[in-house]
């Protein structure tokens, strides 16, 4: 989306293939994660501007709306329960909110690979590009954004390639001063990015 009504651009933010951004939005701004190839998956996880103690949480955030399927209208909550986000609109319409990011961890034990990128790793990288690298990042606390799951009737989750095609995007509305910070999901070893792990591009919308 290249215009919005009754906003205006503030910001293009890159997260380039397998690496993380960070950026900063304001109550009442607006901005959206655009997966510019399709089927990528980004880690999004917020911030209190002014008290990084205060920060998303998915389980909260499931409690606010009595539902793990996030769709539009519903609100994005903190670990003190205080609504951070709302979601204006959503293209995709999946998004896993059970699943950590993926961490160094993950490829060592489950893979065997040392030294893979990672989500956590692309967080902090993105809040350092920022001057905020001493902030705590916990991969507990991410979004997946444009994440495809399915829970089985045992209670096994399945990770599932994504659909969803180049230009989809959501659009988040800022309740409060934020920082965040998005990965471009590095993940290569699962079918959730598709064929490859391409970019995410972040803008950023103010009131007119």
């Amino acid at each position: 989306m290249a215009s919005m009504p009754g906003f205006r651009l503030k910001q293009e933010v890159l997260a380039p293939a397998m690496h993380g951004c960070a950026f900063r939005v304001r109550k009442g701004e607006r901005f959206q994660i655009i997966d510019v190839q399709g089927q990528q998956v980004g880690d999004l996880v917020a911030f209190k501007a002014d008290d990084p103690t205060e920060y998303f949480s998915p389980k909260h955030t499931v409690t606010q709306n009595w539902s793990i399927a996030l769709k539009p209208g519903f609100v994005l909550a903190s670990n003190r329960r205080n609504n951070l986000m709302r979601i204006a609109e959503d293209t995709v319409g999946y998004h896993d909110i059970i699943v950590p990011c993926c961490d160094p961890e993950t490829y060592i034990t489950r893979y065997g690979i040392y030294d893979h990128r990672s989500c956590l790793v692309n967080l902090k990288e993105g809040l350092t590009s920022i001057g905020l690298g001493d902030w705590e990042v916990h991969g507990e606390h991410a979004w997946n954004v444009f994440m495809k799951t399915r829970i089985e009737p045992d209670g096994k989750v399945v990770y599932l390639e994504s659909t969803h095609g180049p230009g989809s995007f959501i659009t988040l509305e800022a309740l409060e001063d934020l920082v965040c910070a998005l990965s471009a999901c590095p993940q290569d070893q699962t079918p959730i990015n598709g064929p490859a792990c391409t970019e995410l591009l972040v803008r950023v919308w103010e009131p007119e």
